[in-house]
């Protein structure tokens, strides 16, 4: 059974206050030699203070919850990391809740952690989340009145406090490169239509293509679900349908890796008969037999930065909210072949 202080107070021989006066460091009038002896029989015991309790008296649990949408996603395990790392420095601890993108789980996880009094939330929603279901989010959070961050995926017109990368760039950035490399048939692999980062990385391609005097076409982008298999149908469904392509551009990486992975059963190489660009550079990306050029995303300082912004939301009283927007970078590998030469 936990160690209680009234379990000190019988051990020591002293009263409970004394016992409760050490122990929360409000102890000034007791004798130092009193203070050691309830010290050194705290540790014998293993005394440690019921957070709970203490929450309940500081309205503070020390606490913060964290919800992603995909654990074995390396960028949210990456995420993660950088989130429980700057807990732990705090003296905070983090409870993770990982929803499989799903919108219900959203919901449901928020109730949860209200309920166990975290002091705050960091909140990346699932990718089937609308703007309808978003929203649904967004005021439960704020029905509950917790202190929330939204991290990577939000909604443009929420008054929130985010962590965010210029994906606009990214997608420019990618689409850009491909072009300087003299790639003119340029599929896209896209995330959900109704998430904020994927709209804006398709906006980066159009506004490149552009650049460059190259007309939209709509059939040379397919819709995906930011998984390996949206990258394998997306290469069926282009070769099907007898759309020429020079090279592909996916909106992450995983959908990369599954375009490498349909090319592969058409007999098909990299770059050698098609480039790719990826989005996110995570860690296997770089270890791939042909290594993927791809749009860094900073995924670790997200979380730090993130968990930075809710600590100070959670200690502030003015609530002002404030937008963190990291700058994406191309990392160039081996997946794009120079056609110009």
């Amino acid at each position: 059974m936990r160690t209680t202080i009234k379990d000190i107070a019988n051990f020591t021989g002293f009263s409970v206050t004394t016992v409760s006066l050490v122990l929360n460091n409000k102890a000034n009038r007791i004798p130092q030699s009193t203070r050691n002896a309830i010290l050194d029989a705290a540790e014998e015991l293993n005394y440690h203070p019921n957070q709970v309790a203490v929450g309940l008296v500081k309205k503070r649990t020390q606490t913060i919850g964290l919800i992603i949408s995909d654990v074995s996603n390396v960028f949210f395990s990456t995420l993660a990391k950088g989130v429980e790392d700057t807990c732990r420095k705090q003296g905070r601890n983090l409870i993770l809740c990982n929803t499989n993108d799903k919108h219900e789980r959203d919901l449901s996880y928020i109730q949860v952690l209200a309920d166990k009094g975290v002091d705050g939330i960091i909140f990346c929603m699932a990718r089937d989340s609308d703007k309808k279901r978003a929203q649904e989010s967004i005021e439960l959070l704020e029905k509950l009145k917790i202190s929330f961050v939204m991290i990577d995926r939000y909604v443009e017109a929420s008054v929130c406090s985010s962590v965010i990368v210029n994906h606009r760039q990214g997608g420019y950035i990618a689409t850009h490169y491909l072009l300087e490399q003299g790639h003119r048939k340029i599929g896209c692999v896209t995330g959900p239509d109704e998430l904020e980062d994927s709209k804006e990385r398709l906006l980066g391609y159009c506004k490149a293509l552009k650049e460059y005097g190259i007309p939209y076409d709509e059939r040379l982008v397919f819709e995906g679900n930011y998984d390996r298999e949206s990258g394998k149908n997306a290469v069926e469904y282009f070769y099907n349908h007898g759309l020429e392509i020079d090279s592909i551009f996916a909106f992450n990486d995983m959908s990369a890796y599954g375009v490498y992975n349909g090319l592969k059963e058409y007999g098909l190489s990299v770059p050698d008969d098609i480039s790719v660009v990826g989005y996110d550079d995570i860690f296997f990306s770089e270890i791939l037999d042909t290594p993927l050029t791809t749009i860094r995303q900073p995924v670790y300082e997200m979380g730090v930065e993130g968990m930075n912004l809710l600590l100070n939301e959670v200690e502030s009283t003015n609530h002002i909210k404030k937008c963190i927007t990291f700058q994406p970078e191309i990392i160039i590998r081996e997946s794009v072949k120079n056609v110009r030469r």
